[in-house]
């Protein structure tokens, strides 16, 4: 059973690669795992989760995700138990080398995102006119890492790093320990702070662990006992499939890197802090002082926000009419027609809703406390 164990492991890893959507890589992936797994992980949400009205698309800690991760862990054992054991190294040697190059690309991804502030992008007005213990922790954290551009690009190049380094033989035992420590803390923030990709991160932990696994005991030796470690000979795949390997490698990368820049490319914005916002984007104040509605607030993903004394929100999206008019919808698909006037020199705009007129200032939201560069050397600066 123990002898079965690891193979296992490296099927169900090399499972997860193919069928477990990535977004960011296109649809293919979710296309062809609702093909083949749509219909069972359906039966399990229903007869084991008992849930009738949930989604099926595997996305990360949906009930969805839990269901295809069970097919695949069962399609695994399954599976090394048809496999003679003479195959079993080739299949460890090859989902190791495969689990390398997903964890590559993944650490590329996000770290990408973080040195353009793709994913800690700066917090929406709305946000930062709220109460601080109103917001959820997930919305917390993000904001707050949103604030600062430092940090956001140094995660990024950490990770890019530990990405280059698994990349390489020679250097791959120094990057998978990088990258353990970097996939530590992104679980434990995920879980401290229920950000809903706490499994993926997991499963993206359990990779690099077990790509480490002909390494664990030298490194003990090495570490913890101060023993001589003689470097041992590396696995590599088979000399006659080689070549195939280091063509689908570098094609692979090669694609990868593009799907991951062409959007920064493409739209010439290699920093999300300063990447253009729609001409109404931002907080604007009612200047109606006895009215229910405080602020309004409009969102770079077309969304008008309103916000009254007790910072209940609700929230419109909105497409741009004939000229100067808006036309909102709401979450049951009903639409209305809002005129507006912006008169840019006062910073004042007016929106007829009909039935009543709202006339508000425009904050400068970009001067509030917590979006200053500021950086105190000595306490004493801070006073």
């Amino acid at each position: 059973m123990r002898s079965r164990l690891l193979p296992g492991t490296g099927i169900f890893f090399l499972l997860f690669v193919l069928f477990f959507p990535l977004t960011f890589l296109g649809d293919f992936q979710r296309q062809w795992s609702l093909f083949l797994w749509e219909d069972l992980a359906g039966w399990i949400v229903k007869n084991i989760f008992n849930m009738n009205q949930a989604r099926i698309d595997f996305s990360s800690d949906s009930i969805s995700m839990f269901a295809l991760v069970m097919i695949l862990i069962t399609v695994s054992a399954l599976a090394v138990i048809l496999i003679k054991k003479k195959h079993q190294q080739r299949i460890l040697d090859l989902s190791k080398e495969i689990i390398v190059l997903y964890l590559a690309v993944v650490l590329m991804k996000y770290g990408f995102d973080k040195i353009f502030k793709a994913q800690f992008y700066l917090p929406e007005p709305n946000i930062l006119y709220s109460r601080f213990g109103n917001l959820d922790r997930d919305i917390l954290f993000w904001s707050t890492m949103g604030t600062s551009r430092l940090y956001s690009v140094s995660a990024g190049i950490l990770e890019i790093l530990a990405a280059l380094l698994i990349l390489f033989r020679k250097t791959r035992v120094l990057g998978l320990l990088v990258s353990i420590g970097v996939l530590i803390n992104i679980f434990l923030i995920n879980i401290g702070f229920d950000i809903s990709v706490k499994f993926f991160s997991l499963i993206l932990l359990f990779m690099a662990v077990f790509a480490l696994k002909d390494d664990w005991i030298p490194l003990y030796r090495f570490l913890i006992l101060k023993q001589e470690v003689k470097p041992g000979e590396k696995k590599e795949i088979t000399p006659k499939f080689k070549s195939v390997w280091v063509f689908f490698k570098t094609a692979f990368l090669g694609l990868s890197m593009v799907v991951i820049l062409f959007p920064f490319i493409n739209s010439g914005d290699f920093d999300d802090d300063t990447a253009d916002r729609p001409l109404l984007h931002g907080a604007f104040k009612n200047l109606d002082e006895d009215s229910d509605i405080q602020y309004v607030f409009f969102h770079r993903n077309s969304y008008l926000i309103l916000m009254d004394k007790n910072e209940k929100m609700v929230d419109f999206h909105y497409l741009q009419g004939s000229k100067n008019q808006l036309i909102l919808e709401d979450y049951k698909n009903r639409k209305t027609k809002v005129n507006y006037v912006y008169q840019k020199k006062d910073s004042l705009l007016t929106l007829d809703f009909g039935k009543y007129m709202i006339k508000t200032k425009e904050l400068n939201w970009r001067k509030m406390n917590a979006l200053q560069p500021l950086f105190h050397a000595a306490i004493e600066d801070a006073e």
